[in-house]
């Protein structure tokens, strides 16, 4: 243990405003450019911060193409949004894993998603945390 001692943060609690900002993220990609007002992108980084069991709520019943679209977002807010860089923690592994596991996870996307973003943990996460 290093002594640091760091602020508390609250899990975001995800929900209506959260699907409404990647909807309305996901209808104004082009291009591979997000184009968000403030709102949206403030929605996006909760999305970002949110940890495992806020995703799940969030993602779990929802369409694989609404994920996918999803994916696409937060993929591109981590380059495009400050604030949003996550790495190992990105939602991107949450909802890439969830789309493998319904057999729904395009393989154009792996690449897609290396094209578009230096996280290296994308869209696998971390080893360490798949051992």
């Amino acid at each position: 243990m290093d002594g640091a001692v760091g602020a508390w943060q609250p899990a975001a609690d995800l929900g209506d405003r959260h699907v409404d900002a990647l909807d309305a993220a996901a209808g104004g990609a082009v291009e591979g450019r997000l184009r968000v007002d403030s709102a949206t992108a403030a929605r996006i980084r909760e999305v970002m911060g949110a940890n495992e069991t806020a995703w799940a709520g969030l993602f779990g019943a929802r369409e694989s193409a609404t994920l996918l679209a999803w994916l696409r977002v937060l993929t591109l807010a981590e380059m495009q949004l400050p604030g949003c860089a996550a790495g190992a923690a990105s939602p991107v592994v949450a909802l890439a894993r969830i789309l493998r596991t319904r057999g729904e996870y395009p393989p154009s996307l792996t690449p897609w998603i290396r094209s578009v973003s230096t996280n290296r943990f994308l869209p696998y996460g971390s080893l360490k945390d798949r051992l």
